[in-house]
């Protein structure tokens, strides 16, 4: 199973992890790691990117091949990634991490707090962004986590955007006036389906 870590993309901290029972050791494995440039870098592109290779990750973060080959080495033998050869055209080494981090927003409830006394916050061009992603992918469920990974959106903006479905309020003062766009359970996924023809 994937864990989860939430992370304050300004500040660059660990803010919390999910599923809440990971234990203590490997947290503190995790913030060891995170405390070093090179596997931060590293860890976040794997959260963003999918079936990342070696030469992906020197163009993005830089470094020699063979600094970026010890610290993937001691990454994989601490858990936190894996790799695994695919072929895609030809054979290729991709890596993918088994600790994905997700940005979440601290001072969101504040700035939420502080819109709702003005109106009601309401952001279309992110709302669009995620029901644009649900409408990419018709037949397949995410979580609120994988959502935020894939639209780059924190994931605390993304639950109460489409929490924002939810209210009749919200919606007859917002520009969504039509049907949900979604099926919600415990994940989402896209109710449209792509045109044909």
């Amino acid at each position: 199973m994937e864990h989860f870590v939430y992370f304050d993309k300004e500040a660059g901290a660990i803010l919390d992890f999910w599923p809440t029972a990971i234990p203590q050791e490997e947290r503190t494995l995790v913030r060891r790691f995170w405390s070093q440039e090179i596997p931060r870098k590293i860890l976040i592109l794997l959260s963003e990117e999918e079936n990342v290779t070696t030469p992906r990750i020197k163009q993005q973060i830089g470094h020699s091949m063979s600094t970026l080959h010890e610290n993937l080495r001691k990454m994989e033998l601490a858990g936190l990634i894996e790799t695994q050869m695919i072929y895609v055209g030809n054979k290729q080494k991709v890596i993918r991490p088994k600790v994905i981090f997700v940005s979440k927003n601290p001072k969101l409830r504040e700035r939420i707090k502080t819109l709702l006394n003005k109106g009601l916050w309401v952001d279309s061009k992110r709302t669009n962004a995620i029901i644009r992603f649900l409408d990419s992918h018709p037949d397949q469920h995410f979580t609120v986590e994988e959502i935020s990974r894939k639209t780059e959106i924190p994931v605390d903006e993304v639950r109460v955007l489409l929490d924002n479905w939810d209210s009749q309020i919200t919606r007859a003062f917002s520009h969504f006036l039509e049907p949900v766009p979604f099926e919600k359970r415990i994940l989402y996924r896209s109710k449209r389906r792509p045109k044909t023809g």
